[in-house]
Order: structure tokens, then C-alpha cells, then sequence
């Protein structure tokens, strides 16, 4: 797997599990429409407190509040021009990512080609882990929605201490192609 396919996805996770919401936010939040352009899709995203980020592949980054657990994060990077990548890379690939950049106990609880909405093909991959080391271990689970289009990879991740549960879920399934 290609150095910067596994930097982005690394950056991705750690940033939306060092973020925050909580789900009982995720409701309340409320909503808007988030566009990118090129590869052209929109994303329907809470109006958390958004993040900066040092690395440009991230195009958006949000927590809920200052000490919530939660995040979301989307990622959009170009695929390597001298590597093939299938959706099925992505979940060992992931695991791996993790556990180099101090995750650790990392188990993929799921992963499974899907469909949006729009009918693009995108890759959902569930995991379940923790960050840092004893005693400041954090348990997280990180559902990830990740398309392969246009030369480019777009990853959205939401990242929390629970299970992900359905209501936060709608973000990264969301995400609609023009």
C-alpha cells in the first residue's frame, strides 16, 4: 500500500479520535450541506466546531465541543499513479495504519463493499481499538465510508468511545457524487 494512502488514512482516524462529539449531540446539532469540488460531491455534515488541520488532504474536520470524544473527518487525496488499490487493500491496510501510529488491541469488526445513495461504489469499514498507552488508553470505534474515484481517494471517518450508532453513521453515508 502506497506511503501516502496509509498517511491519510492514519491522519484521518487520529485527528477524529482526538476530536470530539458525543452522540447525544449528534441530534441536536443540527445540519448543513458540505460541496467539494473536484472530485464534485456533497456531504451532509453537523454543525460542530470546526478543526484546522496541518495536512491539505483534509478538507473538513469537526467536533461537537472542546472535551466530547467524537469527530468527523473527510479526506481527500490522490491515489498513487504507480499502484493499483482495491477496496479490498483498505481494511488490512487500516489496521496496519493504526497500529503503527500507537493504536493498539485494533480489531475490524466490519468491512464490506456498499453502495451510496447515488449509486457509487464505496468501501464501509468498522474498527474497534485503542489509542495511546497504559494508563492514558482511549477505547474508540471508527466507522469509515471510503471511495476510490476520479484518481483520487476520499475517506470519511466519525470516530467515538461507544459503538458507532446509526444517527452518526447518516454523515459519511451521505456523501452523494455529481
Amino acid at each position: 500500500m502506497k506511503r501516502s494512502l496509509k498517511r491519510m488514512a492514519l491522519l484521518l482516524v487520529v485527528m477524529a479520535a482526538a476530536s470530539g462529539m458525543t452522540v447525544s449531540n449528534a441530534k441536536a446539532a443540527g445540519t448543513e450541506l458540505f460541496i467539494h469540488e473536484s472530485p464534485d460531491f456533497t456531504l451532509t455534515v453537523p454543525k460542530w466546531i470546526d478543526q484546522k488541520s496541518p495536512d491539505p488532504n483534509f478538507v473538513f474536520n469537526r467536533k461537537a465541543g472542546p472535551d466530547k470524544p467524537t469527530a468527523l473527518a473527510i479526506s481527500v487525496s490522490d491515489l498513487p499513479a504507480d499502484k493499483r488499490i482495491s477496496y479490498k487493500d483498505l481494511a488490512p491496510a487500516f489496521k496496519k495504519i493504526l497500529e503503527l501510529q500507537n493504536g493498539s488491541d485494533v480489531q475490524i469488526l466490519h468491512d464490506k463493499e456498499i453502495r451510496l445513495q447515488d449509486g457509487t461504489p464505496a468501501y464501509e469499514i468498522e474498527a474497534k481499538w485503542k489509542l495511546g498507552k497504559w494508563p492514558f488508553r482511549m477505547s474508540l470505534h471508527s466507522y469509515v465510508v471510503v471511495v476510490l474515484k476520479d484518481k483520487k481517494s476520499i475517506w470519511v471517518c466519525i470516530s467515538d468511545t461507544m459503538p458507532v450508532e446509526d444517527n452518526l453513521k447518516q454523515y459519511p453515508l451521505s456523501l452523494k457524487f455529481k
